[in-house]
């Protein structure tokens, strides 16, 4: 397999960079987000948030530790870089969220302080371990362990303070509650939950919003219940 990555061929559209200025790209390392919904960390710090005007530099500022994702440094700079990561350069005392807006490309969504120290994750199934603990394992490759195998359910979302991991809230999918739209051709919008329905067939289950919008639950993520928790991009109430 090649370890390296054709602009051409790359997501260049999602990641909003150029894709004939340069041959070159940089390939996403397999990690905790999948590659057609990630960024590398070496783009997003030269190209979407420009700080550096080369792949050296990006790599240097990278090296020294001076960027964080999901408060620890992060120093490999093909690392994927998804959905809800927060970004932290705490040098010049910046903070983004990672979004998608309603084009589907990725949008540094800036926070204020203090914002950074937690995040949203989706748990998407449990397990159970040999010792009676159930795992949750949320959408970014996190696993939280509990003792109460009814705490949380799949398609809920945790507010987690990072990088500690410690739950502060939960947002549970719900009638009524309020989801941002992570794929499909409403990615990016944002609706309130109507009912939810069970497919007796190997295609997903179905979510139906207020607004008239019908997708997968897989493309659902709940960012509040009257009003988002967090700052959505490009968005209003579909």
């Amino acid at each position: 397999m090649s370890k390296h990555n054709k602009r051409y061929n790359s997501p260049s559209k999602m990641w909003g960079i150029p894709t004939k200025q340069y041959h070159w790209a940089p390939k996403v390392r397999p990690g905790k987000h999948t590659k057609d919904k990630s960024v590398p960390l070496l783009v997003l710090v030269r190209d979407i948030l420009g700080y550096a005007n080369t792949a050296r530099e990006a790599k240097r500022i990278i090296g020294e530790r001076k960027v964080l994702v999901d408060g620890k440094p992060a120093t490999d700079h093909k690392a994927p870089i998804g959905l809800m990561d927060v970004i932290s350069i705490p040098e010049i005392k910046e903070h983004f969220r990672l979004m998608f807006d309603q084009h589907g490309k990725i949008r540094l969504v800036p926070i204020s302080e203090g914002q950074e120290k937690w995040k949203l994750c989706r748990v998407e199934n449990k397990t159970i371990l040999k010792n009676g603990e159930v795992q949750y394992n949320l959408h970014d490759g996190r696993n939280i362990r509990s003792e109460d195998a009814n705490a949380h359910k799949t398609k809920d979302v945790l507010k987690i303070e990072i990088p500690e991991q410690l739950i502060m809230e939960k947002l549970p999918f719900k009638t009524g509650s309020l989801a941002i739209i992570t794929g499909g051709k409403h990615i990016g919008e944002l609706g309130k939950v109507k009912s939810y329905e069970i497919v007796k067939s190997s295609k997903p289950n179905l979510v139906h919003f207020e607004e008239g919008i019908t997708t997968t639950e897989d493309y659902v993520f709940i960012v509040g219940e009257d009003k988002p928790v967090i700052e959505i991009p490009e968005v209003g109430i579909i």
